[in-house]
């Protein structure tokens, strides 16, 4: 019997054969796989970006389509199998391209199977909610608060771009750390740690000499973006000016997560999930503390996590989900197992 027919031959009968192929585009990488309800994989694929957002259209379409064609040659017969395909993807929506990638998907997949393009912020918050309903707050490059409640509602604070906002992301805090050093070179405010994080970061012997690095080829996010971490690092070695810019992030993220809450309609008196994930929140700890203080402050019932999985993950979660398939820690623990030693 040929895959395709055996494939329909599972759908007629209803034998359990749970494969779903997930996929998280973003715009430094794309990851997928398939996998099962049990959490093994059985194909693995990571490839260059794929937010339509941030290249040629045609280029976007080729990343696709050498994806999907990776993963089959990974694992032929139990590609074949697949019965739904959900793919986290940046920029898709804003480019209102759904069409599109769901057209190239089933290129390769069984007519039957299923297919759901959704944003890549649905993702990451299912990676730590395991299909439930809550908030993301994504600080990484860029930052976006992202809340889906549970008449499936979805709102959106922020993110609209590094000229005017992603307040609290790695490219704000990179722009507050080149503020605090340009201003203490020129007397405004004390010394600062940043000042000799920056210069060795850009290999330069002083601060005039920061212009030539921050005004080059590149484009700014790509330079600015990266010095965040030293305002982490700073922040942890006492620094004033590091410390306030740590803690005006804080801030400036727990009001985009009190927007997006007050904004959805949640069941009775639930205690709302709000998922950090990105590197900026990668210290867990004190965004967590100071997070959890202020809502405590406000009286909102927010309980602040980091997830268990990649985002790939909670693509996975998102597929089963829809299938009406619950899963739990023992899921998260063979998934992150499988995926990281995938192909090692």
């Amino acid at each position: 019997m040929e895959p395709a027919q055996s494939l329909s031959f599972i759908f007629r009968i209803g034998v359990r054969a749970m494969y779903v192929l997930a996929v998280d585009g973003g715009g430094t990488k794309t990851s997928a796989v398939i996998s099962d309800e049990l959490g093994n994989i059985h194909a693995k694929l990571v490839t260059n970006r794929s937010n339509p957002t941030a290249m040629e259209m045609e280029l976007f379409k080729a990343t696709l389509h050498q994806l999907l064609q990776g993963l089959r040659a990974q694992n032929p017969h139990i590609f074949s199998a697949v019965r739904i395909c959900f793919a986290g993807m940046a920029g898709v929506q804003e480019k209102k391209a759904e069409t599109i990638v769901e057209t190239i998907f089933r290129e390769y997949v069984h007519s039957e199977a299923i297919v759901i393009i959704q944003n890549d912020a649905l993702i990451a918050l299912y990676a730590g909610t395991f299909g439930g309903e809550g908030i993301v707050q994504i600080a990484g490059t860029g930052a976006v608060t992202v809340g889906y409640d549970h008449t499936h509602s979805f709102y959106r604070v922020g993110g609209w771009g590094y000229l005017f906002d992603d307040e609290g992301s790695g490219y704000d805090l990179g722009v507050q750390a080149l503020k605090a050093v340009f201003q203490s070179h020129d007397n405004r405010s004390r010394s600062t740690l940043l000042t000799d994080a920056l210069l060795k970061h850009f290999a330069v012997n002083n601060v005039p000499e920061l212009i030539d690095c921050i005004y080059g080829t590149k484009h700014p996010r790509t330079v600015i973006a990266p010095l965040s971490m030293y305002v982490m690092e700073a922040a942890e070695l006492g620094d004033l000016a590091a410390n306030i810019i740590r803690e005006n992030s804080c801030s400036k993220l727990y009001h985009a997560i009190k927007t997006c809450y007050q904004q959805l309609s949640w069941k009775g008196q639930m205690v709302v999930p709000v998922v950090l994930t990105g590197g900026v929140l990668s210290n867990t700890s004190y965004f967590i503390s100071k997070l959890t203080q202020l809502a405590i402050n406000d009286q909102l019932p927010l309980q602040f996590l980091s997830p268990q999985l990649d985002p790939i993950g909670g693509a996975v979660i998102g597929a089963l989900h829809t299938m009406g398939i619950s899963v739990g820690d023992e899921f998260s623990a063979k998934f992150m197992e499988h995926y990281v030693k995938w192909g090692k």
